[in-house]
């Protein structure tokens, strides 16, 4: 587990303690499992890592403890284009975009510095102090891409 998600983790359990937050070391379980991989989670693919993990837990646990880690900064919820709702680890002050492939689905994060700054510009140009923003770029992968038909000539 990386150093970050250890004291994500102290955060987290210490939160929901003086919360009162039931099933402590159940919902423990499921950080755990969240923490495992930087991949964008649906419930159902977080269900299954817990289950490879030979954990017994339902998945109404699993839903209610993602969206307790949501409430609390610990995830962030997302619906792409697919309309799959997928959680990814939220790490704070570290922003990134996503690029969502409409064939495969495939999720790619990136960061572009100049990208940041012109946005900033234009919300400033439009008298408009921006406090957050996301941005969602769909097309299709270059592993997609490969497989098109090619165009047929005559």
């Amino acid at each position: 587990m990386h150093s970050i998600h250890l004291q994500e983790k102290e955060q987290f359990e210490k939160l929901f303690e003086q919360e009162g937050i039931d099933c402590l070391e159940d919902r423990m379980k499921v950080l755990e499992a969240f923490f495992q991989t930087e991949q964008h989670l649906s419930e159902i693919e977080l269900f299954e890592i817990i289950k490879e993990n030979n954990l017994c837990l339902t998945p109404a646990l699993i839903s209610d403890t993602l969206d307790l880690m949501c409430r609390y900064g610990f995830a962030y919820k997302h619906r792409f284009n697919n309309g799959v709702i997928r959680y990814e680890h939220r790490h704070i002050g570290q922003h990134h975009d996503h690029m969502i492939c409409t064939k495969c689905n495939k999720i790619i994060e990136f960061k572009n510095n100049q990208l940041e700054n012109l946005q900033l510009q234009v919300a400033a140009t439009h008298g408009f102090h921006m406090l957050q923003h996301k941005m969602e770029i769909y097309g299709i992968c270059t592993h997609c891409l490969k497989w098109r038909p090619s165009r047929v000539s005559y």
